[in-house]
């Protein structure tokens, strides 16, 4: 078994090699520690896709902050709480409208029940189809194979074994690959967000 002082020299070294541009150590980050970012989310949400979104998520920030590291602490305990960061923000965005409803009982005590509104209204529903199809105008514009990533991942549902077991990829490069098409498709987002 690996000492923790071997593990996280060679994480410096792994990160060291992503910072520099090496495409194939964001993978084998990714290969390293997917698994227990992974199981941090399962412990916690019961949504396998909220569970490999979340996971993706992570390593997408981790990603993008990877110069800000600093080697003081464990890569996984720095990538730990991004997760527990990144978890939060989901809590966060899920906080779900709720509708009241008041009961009145016999002994005129009042009952309060919250009762989460899933119903799109039919002004949401058509906001909704547009931004549907202006997200999917901008995929088109990215490279077939970041494209078809893309199309095969949110569109058609696959999960990432599925789609590594479809193009004949390792699991980590589909992964690395997908975090590579959604900042390609953030940043053609980005010049527009004030059109949507």
């Amino acid at each position: 078994m690996q000492s923790k002082k071997y593990k996280q020299n060679n994480d410096l070294v792994i990160v060291n090699a992503a910072i520099n541009g090496d495409q194939k150590a964001y993978s084998k980050l990714m290969d390293l520690h997917w698994a227990s970012i992974e199981t941090l989310f399962s412990l916690k949400l019961n949504g396998k896709e909220d569970i490999e979104d979340l996971t993706i998520a992570t390593f997408s920030k981790a990603f993008d902050k990877l110069e800000t590291y600093k080697d003081s602490y464990a890569f996984s305990t720095w990538l730990h709480t991004i997760a527990n960061n990144t978890l939060i923000d989901f809590y966060r965005k899920r906080q779900q409208k709720t509708v009241s409803i008041d009961l009145d009982n016999d002994d005129e005590d009042r009952y309060s029940m919250d009762i989460i509104d899933v119903n799109l209204g039919p002004e949401d529903n058509l906001i909704q189809k547009q931004k549907n199809k202006q997200i999917a105008d901008l995929v088109q514009e990215l490279k077939p194979h970041y494209r078809e990533l893309i199309i095969m991942r949110y569109l058609q549902e696959m999960t990432y074994a599925e789609i590594a077991q479809r193009l004949k990829l390792p699991l980590g490069t589909v992964k690395a690959k997908l975090y590579r098409a959604k900042n390609l498709l953030e940043q053609i987002l980005k010049p527009r967000e004030n059109d949507y």
